[in-house]
């Protein structure tokens, strides 16, 4: 029976409950040819930026010194690739801008950050839900998946991509249009917004109004909902400016919640997790699957199944907070905080 068991549960297909950032550990830079001179002289650069992406927060890499990390990337390198890219621009004369694209060594790195006591943000982030209200001198508009507003869409994709941030946009259907006016969200109405953003099943909710002056300049307010709580600020500048400076914000505010420094040299605490309501093989495996992706956990093992509960051993990295922060944004897993004992927690899966 139990070698039936493992037989069936690896070939179910599961679904995470947060977006999985593919190219995390790889990032690009403009170049001038394809030599080698060149390539060594961006090198570092792009690991930079690499490492952004990676550790999430700005703060805390302005206290770090990056420079014996810096000192190893040929080393970390293995993968690069050149690519021609073609902005979009109001002169077609300009030609495509040669790009050079590393991809890194993840174990290599994270194993440099944990030794010089930085944050690691796993590849599996929360999903961010963008309702932005667009106002310029003539025309008010809800950006959506499939609209051309090219400049604005352009900015928000390079944004994210810099900060290894998954988003998506309301298809602004005509479910999304009787649930959300363009009225309703430049006020930050926000229940009605959350109304609406059910149906996407993201766990960070991002609500913005843009304003564009006639001199193309750009103001707009940010307001977040995660996990019932709700943070503000704005940006300035010209559209890529402060979109970029709203989506960087928003990242390192996201990063400080969900990431944490943990040496190379720490062991896991070991918890026994019990969760109900788990009826079957298919729900075994997006549990232990899901359990399995988080950046702080180890050595997932089954000891019992039955009567709808599952009780697993896990080895948990670092802070237990930051662990029961993910599950919370997750909602996979929901915590019954009334039955917990020392290093035993229950747990309800909500698929």
């Amino acid at each position: 029976m139990h070698r039936l068991f493992f037989v069936l549960i690896t070939v179910i297909s599961t679904n995470a409950f947060c977006g999985e950032v593919a190219d995390l550990y790889r990032s690009h830079f403009a170049v001038s040819d394809q030599s080698e001179q060149q390539r060594q002289l961006v090198a570092p650069e792009i690991l930079r930026q690499t490492i952004l992406k990676v550790v999430g927060d700005r703060s805390a890499l302005d206290l770090a010194d990056l420079s014996a990390i810096l000192t190893k990337t040929d080393s970390l390198i293995q993968q690069y690739q050149y690519r021609r890219v073609n902005k979009i621009s109001d002169d077609l004369t300009k030609p495509d801008q040669l790009e050079l694209l590393l991809t890194f060594d993840p174990s290599g790195l994270n194993r440099l950050l944990a030794d010089n006591l930085l944050p690691v943000w796993g590849k599996n982030r929360p999903d961010v839900l963008v309702w932005m209200a667009i106002k310029d001198q003539q025309h008010e508009a809800i950006l959506a998946d499939d609209q051309d507003n090219l400049a604005v869409k352009q900015a928000l994709d390079s944004a994210v991509e810099m900060r290894g941030l998954p988003i998506l946009l309301p298809v602004m259907d005509l479910n999304d249009q009787r649930l959300v006016s363009f009225p309703e969200l430049w006020a930050g109405q926000s229940d009605a917004i959350i109304e609406a953003s059910q149906r996407y099943a993201a766990q960070v909710i991002l609500m913005a109004s843009m304003t564009i002056s006639a001199d193309k300049q750009v103001r707009i307010s940010w307001q977040s909902h995660i996990n019932g709580e709700t943070e503000n600020w704005q940006s300035r500048g010209d559209v890529d400016y402060a979109i970029r400076s709203g989506i960087d914000e928003l990242t390192d505010r996201l990063a400080r919640r969900f990431s944490q420094v943990v040496a190379t040299s720490a062991t896991g605490q070991e918890y026994e997790l019990h969760i109900k309501n788990v009826r079957d093989y298919a729900d075994y495996a997006r549990v232990t699957h899901y359990l399995n992706e988080l950046q702080y956990v180890s050595d997932v093992e089954i000891k019992n199944l039955a009567r709808d509960e599952l009780v697993l051993s896990v080895s948990i990295e670092g802070d237990l907070a930051v662990f029961d922060r993910t599950l919370a944004i997750g909602q996979l897993l929901r915590k019954d905080t009334a039955a917990d004992v020392t290093h035993t927690m229950q747990y309800r899966f909500t698929p």
